[in-house]
């Protein structure tokens, strides 16, 4: 019996770990160099500890979907995520948010490849 206690409690603990992790929605605009707007979406982010992780669902601005995968860290009100498998085709992206001014929620610049590509700005 007390065998079978110690087990049900450390499954609800385990149980309780994973209820600690974070779901939210984040609004997401990526921004060509020249300022136009490139898409719009949502992020499906779940963040726990540090760590995020999710995956991007936005609109070109010529209406054809963008998606990709989220995976990333959030360390002292600095954000940095790698967009992975990106459907544009853009390769090795990395964006790093910090909250902005005059803005509510996280921007920052996405290097593709080493490049300064886009500008991302996320709000949650």
């Amino acid at each position: 019996m007390i065998k079978f206690c110690a087990t049900s409690i450390v499954a609800l603990l385990a149980m309780g770990g994973v209820a600690l992790a974070e779901s939210q929605s984040w609004n997401v605009t990526e921004e060509g160099l020249s300022g136009i707007k490139n898409a719009q979406g949502v992020w499906a982010v779940k963040s726990e500890g540090g760590k995020i992780s999710g995956v991007a669902e936005l609109q070109l601005q010529n209406g054809s979907p963008l998606g990709y995968k989220i995976e990333g860290t959030s360390e002292a009100g600095v954000v940095t995520i790698n967009l992975v498998d990106r459907t544009d085709g853009k390769k090795d992206c990395v964006w790093t948010g910090k909250e902005g001014a005059g803005f509510k929620g996280l921007a920052g610049d996405v290097l593709c490849g080493g490049k300064k590509t886009l500008l991302l700005r996320a709000s949650h």
